[in-house]
């Protein structure tokens, strides 16, 4: 076999092992040894061992490496090497070289470990050296190599082999030194009465060379994998060319790789410390090139090593390489392994709607018929099936592919879903015909479209009229009549009642009904299927020379077979499995949505799809706040899941309806937001009256079916009351009382509620009777609750014409001339503090602790703040509490009286970490002012409303606090985001135990904590942090109310 075949078998990988490489493997697998740092000629091509020789690969398309012989989408790359002048110390190593330095004598290379009998803390006849390697393999065994029990252990055994009691080598009676590590690089021994000389990579690895195998294990290492000497190279292995790929400019130059960069800085150096060796240099130049070859080859593996300053490239930018290219949120591992694109998910804008329930997701359509479900067919859905493929991949639901027994993926075609969904007739002599030998059978229209030996019972045609646009003459043509076709599959007529069983038409549906309920038994004679090319003549058989009828049992002849294409049994009668047919998406299917970032499991839950039209995913606006998702351009990511298995637990585990309570503190994190607390709000705030029209309106919406409460009179009208329509949503089997946003009671005893609900009552994270409702009866019920509550309070909103604009914050004439006489007067009393202060406060009275200074600020700030209060009174006077604007702010649906107080009254005084503004231009914050005033108006204080607009010089103080804000969310968005993934990484292995204690342990069967939070209490089961209800009990076995 040549190279170039052999390059092209695929591997099946056994195990991967990480560890040190051997330098005679390191040759062994390098294709050329690289010599000179140039890389191309003029002429374009690659120099021979230069840094992009072809024989490591090619990335130029019709070029052919010269190792394998494949072109660059076939060659596998391969390694080249450097041999190094002067051994180097490997980067990633330095912990393991110091820990052998320590471990081991400087002279003998032995571990400073006793191997004398009775050395052993127990056992008289073993040595410290078996007492060692006994728990080093006892750990290796129970806990792993990557456990902090085995760095524990080998530090143990770093720390008493570099002791005081072992100055003198027990092995060979030489002086032991200190072994010092000057970062990063740089090994020292220091010795009592001798002083410190500096250990350099060529000393260091005979030191290593000389450790014998069997002390490996004190160190940590295996001696049948690797040996420490190999952290100090004498060969530097050289990447492929496809993993540092040189790019053509415009310019027709070549710009090379952060990786080839590097390789030439370390080549260079290596020439050049060669050429001086070989001429004889002085050894402090030797030296100087040693090190800074050392510089290159650390740069090279980590380019970000504290201590030395980084490579750059000629822009001053630090060059990536091989330990960037690897770690980060940018590395290989976590954005081109773990957060790599996947197959079967979809990504669109999302938009809401209030008609879907809080565990549904509407899909496009379009993205539905992208997106597939693989389903085995089987004798219960066989014939839903057939009618998907006979949809093909165009019209939903349908197919787009199907995979074979042999594991073959068959695209799905207009041609191919007729031949997929039918039978094949399994006489030879039936076939479709060719040039040579004429179609012979019965129906040359059916051929047309499904030719033989395929045919489908049932199958409706129809004539069609082409004009041929080469004689421009009118022709026949023959096309399916899907209508009718899937009618007939279905065992129904163009009207729509059933035909009969003997109809041949209707043959398919009634056959699958016979199997289904008499599955061990034949089918009947008006239910088997004929050929319509052929007829599905009679079998025979040749025999001494004449042709005979081949007969059965009863003597009767025995027609030619057909083969059902997706039937689950084979020509012999036994069981076999279906083809898998890979449909679209359908309601009902369950699919994982989420939105990035990720934080808690909450923002990837499972919907059921329901396939609309548009172009965005939908969903409940209740769903938002788990995802914290808005609908101001958000998207989001859908996942549809792929095996039968994988369906079945995500729909166990992670309904949207799971997770209506909140694992962090025991409360809904599902739950009425804006619309739906306003609703709430309009219909039980106060004696609301619904006439009987509107309450008819607003129970349609939910499709109520049950009885309705007594009615109520008022005005005239006949109708009923707002807290009786809500209190039909509300089941029994609990009593509440709880206090809302306005400090008003709400009673809710056996289903009957009094009082106002707001977002205390049913708001997401903050509702007490929605946490009640899913406390006490169950998360289908919860669910329900809440589909039936948001349909409910947005009907309302739609019936009451409930509506709020910029005109709610409008005040009269006399409001507003009372809003700026108080800011005059707090700028005037402004003033007359700082008349008080004087020119630099020594009259001043201070408070304790602080200086006049900020004694007068605090001064200033109070006096500020009581005006904005002032101002913000007067205006929720002005307003009133039938206000639009007010009403949303009390229920707690949208803003608050302070938001509102701003938008009509004044902003007040902008703060930067709580103080007046102070920087800007030179004493004063704006260049609008002069230096060195420090009245409201020049530190800031906004007199103005957004109503009705702020001033320039407004502006840009509003601005100034704005940043400040801006800046501290980005800044806690990226602490919160790394703290959690410290806490991640550092919890990852950790589980519940399922003992009686429900103790915490990790992988290794450690425990961690003795009861899962101290407490045993899983805050998603829990009463708001509590393991029950104490009052509920009560009230359960006392019969009380409250």
């Amino acid at each position: 076999m040549s190279a170039r075949d052999a390059a092209k078998i695929p591997k099946r990988i056994d195990s991967i092992r990480f560890t040190l490489m051997d330098p005679n493997e390191i040759r062994k697998m390098s294709a050329v040894e690289v010599k000179t740092a140039d890389t191309y000629k003029d002429d374009g091509h690659a120099f021979k061992q230069g840094l992009m020789d072809p024989k490591m690969g090619v990335i130029d398309p019709g070029i052919r490496c010269e190792t394998c012989g494949n072109k660059h989408e076939e060659c596998p790359s391969h390694f080249g090497h450097i041999a190094l002048e002067l051994p180097v110390m490997h980067i990633g190593f330095t912990g393991l070289i110091k820990t052998c330095l320590k471990t081991t004598c400087n002279s003998c290379s032995k571990a400073l470990l006793l191997d004398a009998p009775e050395s052993h803390p127990t056992d008289p006849e073993k040595s410290e050296q078996d007492y060692y390697r006994d728990r080093v393999h006892d750990i290796i065994l129970k806990h792993g190599v990557g456990g902090r029990e085995f760095k524990k252990i080998i530090k143990d055994i770093e720390n008493l082999c570099a002791g005081a009691k072992r100055a003198i080598c027990m092995h060979c009676g030489a002086e032991q030194g200190k072994v010092i590590l000057d970062k990063p690089t740089t090994f020292k021994e220091k010795k009592a009465d001798k002083g410190e000389h500096k250990l350099n990579a060529r000393d260091i690895r005979e030191w290593l060379e000389k450790i014998p195998d069997e002390h490996l294990i004190f160190v940590g290492m295996e001696h049948d994998v690797s040996r420490p000497e190999w952290t100090i190279m004498k060969v530097l292995p050289v990447p492929p060319i496809t993993v540092r790929p040189s790019i053509t400019l415009e310019s027709g130059d070549r710009s090379e790789d952060d990786l080839t960069h590097k390789l030439v800085d370390v080549l260079r150096i290596n020439q050049r410390l060669r050429e001086n060796r070989d001429s004889g240099a002085p050894q402090l130049i030797v030296e100087d090139l040693w090190e800074l070859l050392q510089y290159h080859c650390t740069t090279y593996f980590d380019n970000q090593t504290s201590g030395i300053p980084p490579a750059r490239h000629r822009s001053g930018r630090p060059l990536k390489t091989l330990s960037q290219r690897l770690k980060g949120k940018e590395g290989r591992f976590r954005s081109n392994l773990s957060g790599k694109r996947v197959n079967f998910c979809a990504r669109t804008v999302i938009s809401p709607d209030p008609n879907l329930g809080i565990n549904e997701v509407g899909v496009p359509v379009k993205t539905a018929k992208e997106l597939t479900v693989p389903v085995r067919a089987t004798s219960r859905n066989r014939e839903q099936l057939r009618q998907m493929i006979l949809r093909g991949p165009d019209v939903h639901p349908g197919v787009n592919y199907i995979i074979r027994g042999d594991r073959f993926r068959v695209r799905i075609t207009d041609r191919t879903k007729y031949i997929w969904a039918g039978f094949r007739c399994l006489n030879p002599e039936c076939h479709s015909g060719s040039e040579e030998v004429p179609y012979t059978g019965y129906r040359p229209d059916l051929n047309d479209v499904l030719p033989a030996p395929n045919f489908l019972p049932g199958l409706v045609l129809k004539k069609l009229m082409r004009r041929d646009p080469m004689t421009d003459v009118l022709v026949p043509e023959w096309d399916v009549d899907l209508d009718g076709t899937l009618s007939n599959l279905k065992g129904e007529g163009g009207d729509g009642k059933p035909l009969a069983e003997d109809d041949p038409d209707a043959a398919i549906h009634y056959r699958w009904k016979w199997e289904v309920n008499n599955p061990d038994e034949y089918l009947p004679e008006n239910l088997e299927v004929r050929c319509p090319h052929c007829g599905s003549p009679d079998q025979v058989e040749e025999i001494n020379g004449q042709v005979v009828k081949i007969l059965d049992e009863d003597g009767k002849p025995i027609r030619t077979d057909a083969e059902d294409r997706l039937s689950t049994y084979d020509r012999d009668g036994n069981p076999q499995p279906g083809v898998i047919v890979e449909r679209h998406l359908i309601d009902g299917d369950v699919t994982i949505f989420n939105r990035q970032p990720s934080l808690h499991r909450m923002s990837m839950l499972v919907h059921e799809i329901r396939v609309m039209e548009g172009k965005t995913f939908r969903f409940n606006l209740a769903d938002c706040t788990p995802y914290n998702a808005d609908f101001d351009g958000d998207e989001m990511n859908l996942h549809v899941i792929q095996s039968e298995e994988a369906r079945a637990e995500a729909r166990i585990l992670m309904r949207v309806q799971e997770h209506i309570i909140s694992p962090r503190y025991g409360g809904s994190v599902i739950g009425g937001i804006h619309d739906h607390i306003t609703g709430a709000y309009l219909l039980t705030h106060g004696e609301a009256f619904l006439p009987m029209h509107v309450a008819m309106d607003v129970l349609s919406s939910i499709g109520w079916e049950g009885d309705l409460p007594e009615t109520v009179e008022r005005d005239g009208q006949i109708g009923f009351l707002g807290n009786q329509i809500f209190s039909l949503l509300v089941r029994g089997g609990f009593s509440l009382n709880f206090k809302n946003r306005a400090g008003e009671d709400v009673l809710v005893t056996e289903g009957d509620v009094s009082g106002s609900i707001d977002k205390r009552g049913i708001g997401a994270e903050d509702g007490r009777l929605l946490d009640a409702v899913v406390q006490t009866h169950g998360n289908d019920v919860g669910a329900d609750f809440i589909n039936k509550m948001t349909k409910m309070t947005i009907a309302i909103c739609t019936s009451m014409g409930f509506t709020t604009g910029i005109d709610d914050e409008d005040l009269p004439p006399e409001a507003k001339d009372e809003i700026s006489r108080i800011n005059s007067q707090a700028s005037s009393d402004v003033d007359l503090e700082l008349e008080k202060f004087g020119k630099d406060g020594r009259k001043y009275e201070a408070r304790p602790g602080r200086t006049p200074h900020e004694t007068l600020e605090e001064n200033i700030l109070t006096i500020l703040d009581a005006a904005k209060a002032e101002t913000g009174n007067v205006a929720k006077k002005e307003l009133g509490d039938d206000n639009s604007a007010v009403l949303m702010a009390t229920s707690g649906a949208r803003g608050s009286m302070d938001n509102l107080a701003m938008m009509a009254g004044s902003i007040g005084q902008p703060k930067v970490r709580g103080k007046r503004l102070e920087r800007g231009y030179q004493d004063r914050v704006l260049s609008h002012f002069p230096r060195k005033v420090k009245g409201s108006k020049e530190k800031g204080f906004v007199s103005s409303s957004f109503k009705r607009g702020l001033e320039p010089t407004e502006f840009f103080m509003l601005s100034v606090s704005g940043r400040e804000s801006l800046v501290d969310t980005a800044v806690r968005t990226s602490k919160s985001g790394y703290m959690q993934r410290r806490l991640i990484n550092a919890m990852d292995d950790l589980k519940v135990a399922n003992d009686s204690m429900a103790s915490v342990r990790n992988t290794a069967n450690r425990i961690i904590q003795f009861e899962y939070g101290e407490d045993g209490t899983d805050p998603a089961r829990s009463r708001k942090g509590s393991p029950f209800d104490v009052d509920q009990v009560l009230n359960d076995a006392l019969g009380g109310a409250n």
